[in-house]
């Protein structure tokens, strides 16, 4: 199975990535650190999931220079992916609960309303606390499901 990572914290995207290597022997995980990357890669290629952060720099950083963060980044992805009518299967898992003063809650709802069944829902991530596992793993087994 196919994954796609769109993470720019170094630190929890490894976690991520460690997490579904050491759960799963059969998961390919992808890389990506920005919109632009992940966009890119999303389009180009085929993945089985796409796993978003929602608040993500326009590209990726070089060394010394200053980020332009692109809040909805997880969103606008999807958004580029139902504009050029491609199949894909994505959950957003993010540790914000609000961006530009709107709950993750209601960003949700509105992405489910776009995209029906390829929209796997929100997960809120936290370092300190295992849940995040437990929710990415239902969806997880919900996609090798479909690919069986």
């Amino acid at each position: 199975m196919r994954i796609l990572l769109v993470e720019d914290d170094g630190y929890k995207s490894a976690a991520i990535e460690q997490w579904i290597e050491a759960t799963y022997d059969d998961m390919d995980v992808t890389m990506a650190d920005s919109y632009k990357d992940g966009c890119v890669a999303a389009l180009d290629e085929q993945f089985d999931l796409l796993i978003l952060d929602m608040s993500l720099p326009a590209r990726t950083q070089k060394a010394g220079t200053s980020k332009d963060t692109i809040v909805n980044g997880g969103e606008l992805i999807i958004r580029e992916l139902l504009d050029e009518d491609e199949d894909f299967y994505a959950v957003i898992l993010t540790q914000y609960e609000t961006f530009n003063g709107e709950t993750i809650e209601a960003i949700e709802d509105r992405l489910r309303q776009m995209c029906g069944d390829k929209f796997a829902g929100c997960i809120s991530y936290n370092s300190q606390d295992d849940s995040w596992k437990n929710n990415l793993k239902t969806v997880l087994d919900h996609v090798k499901g479909i690919d069986s």
